[in-house]
């Protein structure tokens, strides 16, 4: 493994890299079916923005940002965040992009989910994370719904793609709900080094 932050069954989570941004991330974006149901995607993905939005997300004291990657082959599979953190009402939004097709349908979007839960409540300290999701992405919504997240409403007309606006449902889970009774359901599923602490 690489420079591994968080470890879970068959995939962990490291920093993004300077590197990373001449490897498969940069046609991640420009991929229309990836993208489908995404904010991303609407303008091309070129050298120089991905190199700005690596700049800013290194710098940003608001943003934490991983590389998802195969624990066998170190191959980056995507990445995930946290966004937008209010350090104050101690919440942050959740965003996850599995860009390597082979390893979709396989649970993978689920476990970042659970892993980056993890790491907000027990490392952070924040006390929400929320998220927003397609409408008609259905396998993303059952799996953040599979992950514990809890639908708070619907953003009418969020999402312009495809020649068509979307509706969005908000999800979110609250500190008291991770350690109220998902942390357990969580440390069952995937090894928390700091089950014991």
């Amino acid at each position: 493994m690489h420079h591994p932050f968080i470890i879970g069954n068959g995939i962990y989570l490291r920093g993004i890299e300077r590197a990373d941004l001449s490897g498969p991330m940069f046609d991640w974006a420009n991929d229309e079916e990836t993208t489908r149901y995404l904010f991303m995607g609407t303008t091309p993905n070129i050298a120089e923005n991905l190199d700005d939005w690596f700049e800013a997300t290194r710098k940003a004291t608001n943003e934490v940002v991983f590389m998802i990657c195969d624990v066998e082959t170190d191959e980056s599979i995507g990445f995930a965040g946290l966004h937008a953190i209010h350090w104050v009402s101690r919440m942050g939004e959740y965003r996850v992009f599995i860009g390597n097709k082979d390893y979709r349908g396989q649970g993978h979007g689920k476990q970042v989910a659970k892993l980056m839960v993890r790491y907000a409540f027990e490392k952070l300290n924040l006390a929400k994370v929320y998220l927003g999701v397609n409408t008609e992405h259905l396998w993303a919504v059952g799996s953040y719904e599979g992950a514990g997240f809890v639908r708070e409403g619907v953003l009418r007309n969020e999402i312009y793609r495809n020649g068509r606006y979307y509706d969005a449902v908000r999800m979110s889970i609250l500190r008291d709900e991770y350690f109220g009774g998902l942390k357990a359901s969580y440390d069952a599923d995937i090894p928390n080094p700091r089950a014991g602490a």
